[in-house]
């Protein structure tokens, strides 16, 4: 019979570094953990919106490798053995990286046969990135960066965890390393407390982790896309399950209340699954949910009869996913990626069941083949090797990522400007030009990849305020001040950014000297601009006090005299401001905010909207139809909806003295808006223009001014 009068009678065991054996004896119940946690991850990939919390599976592995690897360490030293830092990484070497490697070369050959080529760079960068395991940091950049926010997720992102657990198996024995040494200083000057390497460590630990669950909750509060990702957000969760081996040591808990609490445990995993989503703020405490219950799991192996936490854990279906859980986790993203670039169609429920089966599959494989022959044989046997063969592997991946983005942009050789005549850009729409198909009879020269690169690379960069900023940044375009005899200004968001090429080259023409005030997401109105999906008014508050600090700049600066402005209409809502009820905040905010700069005395040019896409990035999309421009067009009046508000603006203020530039013509015929027109490639990304388009546009502003 079990006890059933205390969490007493606990077991003996000691782990190994896998989790699996101690003292001979095999601790199933470990990797049944393992499935759970990445059953919970993969389900989330395939199915997010039925898991919506699945991304807390990593959160599970977390703790448990810093359960495994702390009782290793700490195992070693209550046997006398030295730390070996250069053994411990080279043991890691041989069980993570030969496979890690493998999946990451198969998945840039994929890229390279499937992913269309706009997509090339960021997926060569972040599987460079993550076979130097800093792809967390790479994220954490992309996720503030505005250029980035849209990027198309890539076949390596899942390498963020991995990059945050290999960070943690490099800092944390060199962490161990220095408590011990300290332990030793303290016992060496006669003191008491902290003297044994146990305690030392245990009282370590909690102060690295207390400190990190702080910042953990702070900087989720302050920046949550960031948080998510960075590795001190996560380190207390790997504390955590570094104090659960150093407190309980080798003991597991058996018996009725052991086994209900082990219930417990796994009963707050699968709440957090179910119940978080990703308006949930994340990592902060929110994460003490499947922290403490993966600990809770660990703690208790309760009883070992049918039906118990440990019975279920310790079946073969359930060892066997944790055998595989590295592999599965490697596989499973990439076919995610692939899937639908070589199907042509996102996943139906079927294909992706067969693809979860084929990522078990594939995992299987690779333990057998890579995993296991590699770690236990004597190709990487010595830590010379080991080494070795990561800086080998590294290497090879990261020169083949250079190649990739060099391919990439291998120029498509089509015809220059010069050759096409009239037919180049917006000229091919004109009837009286007879150039034949709009979308051009030589490809676009740049062409998707290039055309992209915009993106990521701006060429007026530095010159817009970023999503969450409130300073005013402005560059100067054109003729410079003291040449010029107009100074004009360019107002508005990244939509005004875009036409940036434009007024630099009409500039140029007419001898003006441009001053830019452009905010991402931000445009030039008294209204309050509202998007639906921002978590916070964080962005709404900044582009408020924005507006009304440029507002005030150009009010009383006498030497512009003309404000161009644009803005993404189509993209917000609008709401009346707190000190001023509008009867249609939509039209009348750019109505007020124009009147008040007429008043001082300035001429107001407002663009209409573009035209809206499909969504998706134009480059990509024609990257993927590369014989059939069309596939990315739109109908004419989807791409221009009723509600372009600053386009009903403009015409409503023509009468006041508004010079309104609408183009519609020339970016559509009577049913069609166009992704390419006279070989150039229209948009950069879902909605901003090309650079390349905005200057062909050029003689067609002029003539409306």
């Amino acid at each position: 019979m079990t006890s059933t009068r205390t969490l007493e009678a606990p077991t003996r065991r000691s782990e190994t570094a896998s989790g699996a054996i101690q003292n001979g004896q095999f601790q199933p119940e470990i990797q049944g953990l393992r499935a759970v946690a990445v059953l919970v991850v993969v389900l989330y990939h395939l199915w997010p919106q039925r898991l919506t919390g699945g991304y807390i599976g990593v959160d599970v592995f977390f703790v448990i490798s810093g359960y495994l690897i702390t009782s290793h360490m700490y195992r070693d030293v209550r046997d006398g053995s030295p730390i070996g830092l250069l053994r411990f990484w080279a043991r890691r070497i041989r069980r993570l990286l030969p496979a890690s490697i493998f999946v990451l070369l198969v998945s840039l050959l994929g890229v390279a046969l499937w992913v269309p080529s706009t997509l090339w760079e960021v997926s060569a960068r972040q599987i460079g990135a993550s076979v130097l395991y800093v792809q967390n940091w790479i994220l954490a950049g992309d996720s503030v960066d505005y250029s980035a926010l849209d990027n198309d997720a890539t076949a390596a992102q899942h390498y963020w965890s991995l990059s945050v657990e290999e960070q943690f198996y490099f800092v944390w024995p060199i962490l161990i390393a220095a408590l011990l040494y300290l332990s030793r200083r303290r016992a060496a000057a006669g003191r008491t407390m902290f003297t044994s390497s146990r305690s030392a460590m245990i009282a370590g630990i909690a102060v690295i982790g207390a400190v990190s669950l702080i910042y953990s909750v702070t900087l989720t509060s302050q920046s949550p896309s960031v948080a998510y990702f960075v590795t001190p957000t996560r380190v207390w969760e790997f504390a955590a399950g570094g104090l659960v081996a150093l407190i309980f040591g080798s003991r597991q808990f058996q018996g009725r209340r052991a086994t209900a609490f082990a219930w417990a445990g796994l009963a707050l995993i699968a709440f957090a699954s179910l119940a978080y989503s990703g308006s949930t703020p994340f990592p902060g405490w929110t994460a003490a949910v499947p922290v403490a219950g993966t600990a809770l799991v660990l703690v208790c192996s309760g009883s070992t009869a049918a039906l118990s936490p440990r019975w279920w854990l310790s079946r073969r279906p359930m060892t066997f996913l944790g055998d595989v859980s590295y592999g599965l986790y490697l596989w499973h993203w990439p076919l995610i990626v692939f899937a639908p670039y070589i199907l042509s169609h996102d996943l139906a429920t079927l294909e992706k069941v067969l693809l979860l089966l084929a990522s078990v599959l594939l995992a299987w494989i690779t333990k057998l083949t890579i995993e296991d022959p590699l770690r236990r044989g004597p190709l990487l046997r010595t830590s010379r090797r080991a080494y070795a063969f990561t800086g080998g592997g590294m290497a090879v991946t990261v020169a083949l990522c250079f190649g990739l983005t060099a391919a990439a942009y291998v120029s498509p050789g089509g015809a220059p400007a010069a050759e096409l005549g009239p037919c180049y850009g917006p000229g091919a729409l004109a009837s009286g030009n007879d150039c034949g198909p709009v979308t051009g009879n030589e490809p676009p020269n740049p062409g998707p990849a290039l055309v992209a690169k915009q993106n990521t690379e701006p060429l007026y960069k530095g010159c817009q305020t970023g999503l969450a900023g409130t300073d005013i940044v402005s560059c100067g375009l054109g003729v410079e001040p003291d040449k010029a005899k107009a100074t004009v200004a360019v107002v508005g968001d990244s939509h005004a950014t875009a036409w940036f090429p434009a007024l630099d080259a009409l500039a140029a023409e007419r001898n003006w000297h441009v001053k830019t005030y452009t905010k991402a997401s931000c445009p030039a109105t008294t209204a309050v601009r509202v998007l639906p999906a921002e978590k916070n008014d964080v962005n709404q508050r900044s582009c408020v006090a924005w507006n009304q600090k440029v507002n005030q700049q150009l009010v009383a600066d006498k030497s512009i005299s003309t404000v161009f402005t644009a803005a993404y209409s189509t993209a917000y809502t609008f709401a009346s401001p707190q000190d001023k009820a509008l009867q249609d905040p939509a039209i009348d905010g750019f109505k007020d905010r124009w009147r008040g700069w007429m008043a001082a005395g300035k001429k107001v040019v407002a663009f209409d909207d573009v035209p809206r896409t499909n969504g998706e990035y134009v480059p990509t999309c024609l990257a993927k139809n590369p014989d059939n421009a069309l596939a990315c067009a739109m109908p004419r009046p989807k791409a221009y909806p009723d509600n372009t508000v600053i386009g009903r603006a403009g015409e409503a203020m023509g009468r006041e003295g508004v010079k309104w530039v609408s183009l519609r013509e020339q970016f559509c015929d009577p049913k069609l808006c166009y992704p390419v027109i006279g070989s150039i490639i229209v948009f950069r990304d879902h909605s901003h223009i090309s650079a390349e388009y905005a200057r062909a546009l050029v003689p067609f502003i002029s003539s409306r001014l």
